[in-house]
């Protein structure tokens, strides 16, 4: 890997994020997931015992659901933009080839949802702790893991932002993320459906969608159950796995279209 290579990625991945710090949406998007955060305090008063759970939980879902409006904001317009603008033929006609320019976009949306993640996370941690939660590894390898799912999506995003519009981009994505959790439903399902073509279609998006449900460790965070360390490393896997696929298939597709 050249050096050249690695600053090409390195000044598109940062003017990715540069972008990204200029627009309100993202510092909005942030303000409300502190809100939210503190909103969970109420619910908790207003429920019967488990008030810190119920707190915990919500700050999982938060991230979670505001990870995902993230990569849905950041990826939609990420290509399509550098077309209306035709900045992408201006980056194109100088020794910046295709997978250059795809990677360089990728790690800007990491670098974007980085500093998203980081200031939830500290807003999250800062509340737990005035509150006196007991805070263990596994809530932290939870967080890790949430945040894992965000690049994956993000690689996802990518891919979808090579050849779709933004309208089908956001529904393909979202429908990723949400079948995504559902994949053990989706394997029960088939295995119980009544005919065979919906057998086929039910297992086909079993084995087609990433199993996100693998990399969820939220729920053993909240009840202080210990996952073996076996476990994490194969939902490790699984991130970089799909991560890994989906950057590949983008840069395929990206690579045959025409720009021009």
């Amino acid at each position: 890997m050249s050096l050249m290579f690695i600053l090409q990625i390195k000044a598109l991945a940062v003017n990715v994020w540069r972008e990204a710090t200029r627009d309100h949406s993202i510092l909005m998007l942030v303000g409300s997931g502190v809100l939210m955060m503190a909103v969970s305090l109420i619910f908790g008063q207003m429920a019967v015992g488990g008030r810190d759970r119920i707190f915990q939980d919500m700050g999982y879902w938060t991230m979670g659901m505001w990870g995902l409006a993230a990569v849905v904001y950041l990826g939609s317009g990420i290509i399509k933009r550098e077309l209306q603008r035709k900045t992408v033929y201006l980056v194109l006609s100088r020794p910046v080839d295709r997978p250059t320019f795809m990677l360089g976009k990728f790690f800007g949306m990491v670098l974007v949802l980085a500093s998203v993640f980081f200031l939830l996370t500290s807003a999250w941690l800062i509340i737990a702790v005035s509150r006196g939660i007991s805070l263990t590894h596994m809530h932290f390898w939870a967080l890790a893991f949430i945040f894992g799912e965000w690049v994956l999506l993000a690689a996802v995003s990518l891919f979808f932002a090579s050849f779709t519009s933004p309208l089908l981009h956001n529904f393909f994505l979202v429908s990723v993320a949400f079948l995504g959790h559902w994949s053990n439903e989706l394997k029960i399902f088939a295995d119980n459906a009544k005919t065979d073509a919906l057998k086929m279609v039910l297992n086909t998006l079993y084995y087609l969608l990433p199993n996100l449900e693998a990399v969820n460790f939220r729920e053993a965070a909240l009840y202080n159950d210990v996952i073996a360390g076996a476990v994490m490393g194969q939902g490790a896997l699984v991130l970089l796995g799909w991560i890994a696929t989906a950057l590949i298939a983008a840069n395929i597709v990206f690579m045959q279209r025409r720009l021009l």
